[in-house]
């Protein structure tokens, strides 16, 4: 193997290390992931029922100034009862007061619902709270300690960085730009194990690629294993590489 690809290989490795501690430095670390799940759950939860009751409160003040106003209006139209002139103003009258008085008699059901409802969303808050203040007190002392760890994972992603800036010397952009590429597309994998297959009843062998199982023609074989040519695989467009020893 050449020195291109053998760079070309440790290159994708310390891409894709600097990758897992950049991912690790911008969240939090797997022992620590079912903690920050349910953390950040039951905080929402909270924020939920949060919004409710202050939702419930104002459909309670909405619903108590429109029942001030309600009553306003039949205050006003019992004044007028004295002053009607006929049968036909005072039937009018009386719709009109009748109307008033169904309006703020749901208007004052509406301002208890919203009541009710804001003293049962608010014991369910009160509830969650508390078991909440158990659970942020964990999540708190973790956190504590991943900051105290961050130092030392910054260290190392530094020092993956400076590996990737190093052993892309020498290598063509055309195949850093390929390298990339695929290393978006794949999530890092970007390295694909040639494949050696027996054919059945002897003959030469088959050469494939190990992640697509596309076939590769055999003096591409011999051009990887032998003098440790780039090759990208047709199908799949990872770059190839020769089989470790065992």
């Amino acid at each position: 193997m050449t020195n291109s690809l053998e760079q070309l290989i440790d290159l994708s490795r310390s891409m894709k290390a600097l990758a897992t501690d950049t991912a690790l430095l911008a969240g939090v670390p797997d022992d620590m992931r079912a903690l920050h799940e349910e953390f950040l759950a039951a905080r929402a939860a909270i924020e939920r029922f949060v919004a409710d009751v202050e939702s419930a409160a104002l459909d309670r003040r909405k619903a108590e100034g429109a029942i001030a106003d309600a009553q306003e209006k039949l205050k006003h139209f019992q004044q007028q009862v004295g002053r009607v002139r006929n049968q036909r103003e005072y039937g009018a009258l009386l719709t009109e007061i009748d109307a008033a008085k169904q309006q703020s008699k749901e208007l004052e059901e509406a301002a208890l619902a919203a009541l009710e409802r804001a003293d049962v969303v608010g014991k369910e808050l009160d509830l969650r709270r508390a078991l909440f203040a158990e659970l942020e007190q964990r999540y708190n002392a973790a956190l504590v300690q991943w900051e105290a760890e961050k130092p030392k994972v910054a260290l190392r992603a530094a020092g993956h960085r400076a590996d990737v800036e190093r052993l892309q010397a020498g290598i063509p952009r055309p195949t850093l730009g390929h390298l990339q590429r695929i290393f978006e597309r794949y999530r890092g994998e970007v390295l694909s194990v040639l494949r050696r297959v027996e054919r059945p009843g002897g003959g030469p062998p088959i050469w494939h690629c190990s992640s697509c199982n596309y076939q590769i023609r055999p003096q591409v074989a011999v051009e990887i294993r032998g003098k440790g040519a780039i090759v990208q695989c047709e199908g799949c467009k990872r770059f190839l590489r020769p089989e470790e020893p065992a």
